[in-house]
């Protein structure tokens, strides 16, 4: 199973004698590249969260070389130092994993050492094992607004899977991997403190049955009835019916925000045409549920099931 290495700068220590406070440091690691200019103080230790990269991994260990370049930074004389790291991290263990690497610094002058004065700075780096494939989250509205890579904003489901690539100026970038956008390549902001707004551990639901009554207008869901409506100048017919993941946020000219926060999402029935199931007084040719407060506990029945097409979250059967 695929699964996603993401490494982080997490502290550096400054050990060993004073050679100046002015400090820089470039790590260099497959593709990605972290630097970090900081003042730090011989005897102090800085915390960080800085990623240097996210790496997909299909194997039992991740093994990569990260190039270290250090500089304690002067007027006249650069103090530099060039070091390798070696990481291999366990790709079974979702536990934080720790590298820690000493990295010696001499003072320099006319591009020779000079004094016997040794500064030493303990650089550490964190790797942390999760899943390759993330899921929206199901923020307040229902739907996390994205910006399709050369396209437009578009909004997204909560639950819909994706598979995250990189970060790249305060964005995340990834790939959509089910509903209308499949396939395509999309970016978010991350959230306020600078990380993903991605969630894990959701676990998809198998296919969900609906049925729906024509005479007595009535949704049937695990045995539990919902008042209903359709239009009778748009009949239904008999027959079983996909219903489709969410597609985009709909609009109705009446707000029902404070009966159901929900009522935005409709479920495309079928997958041609405009008949969905969703929430509301009246209809134009859709199911309608009738009962708006009780739309929001059959959104939660619908938004995890999958039928496995990555499409749709279950069959409904249309009787009479």
């Amino acid at each position: 199973m695929l699964k996603i290495i993401q490494l982080k700068l997490t502290k550096i220590k400054y050990i060993g004698k004073s050679i100046g406070d002015d400090v820089c440091i470039i790590i260099e690691l497959l593709n990605k590249s972290l630097r970090i200019d900081k003042k730090i103080a011989a005897g102090k230790t800085i915390e960080f969260d800085e990623e240097i990269g996210n790496f997909p991994s299909d194997q039992k260990s991740f093994t990569a070389t990260a190039k270290i370049t250090l500089t304690e930074k002067d007027i006249l004389f650069n103090d530099v130092n060039k070091s390798e790291m070696s990481i291999k991290v366990d790709v079974k263990n979702a536990k934080p994993q720790k590298f820690s690497y000493t990295i010696e610094l001499k003072e320099n002058r006319f591009g020779k050492t000079w004094g016997g004065s040794v500064a030493k700075f303990e650089i550490t780096i964190e790797a942390l094992v999760t899943e390759a494939t993330k899921y929206v989250p199901d923020v307040s509205n229902g739907w996390l607004k994205v910006k399709i890579v050369d396209g437009e904003d578009v909004s997204l489901p909560a639950f819909l899977k994706v598979q995250p690539d990189y970060i790249e100026s305060e964005r995340e970038y990834f790939t959509i991997l089910e509903g209308i956008y499949q396939g395509r390549k999309a970016s978010v902001s991350l959230d306020e403190n600078k990380k993903s707004r991605f969630i894990s551990n959701i676990e998809h639901e198998p296919l969900i049955h609906l049925q729906y009554s024509i005479s007595k207008k009535l949704l049937i869901i695990d045995n539990k009835k919902y008042q209903s409506t359709d239009d009778i100048e748009s009949p239904w017919k008999k027959g079983w019916y996909d219903i489709e993941l969410p597609d985009y946020p709909h609009k109705d000219r009446m707000n029902y925000v404070e009966i159901s926060s929900r009522f935005k999402t409709w479920f495309r029935i079928g997958h041609e045409g405009e008949r969905y199931l969703h929430t509301g007084r009246a209809s134009l040719g859709c199911i309608t549920i009738t009962e708006i407060k009780k739309w929001n506990e059959i959104y939660d029945k619908l938004i995890k099931a999958r039928k496995g097409d990555f499409i749709s979250v279950g069959v409904l059967e249309v009787v009479e």
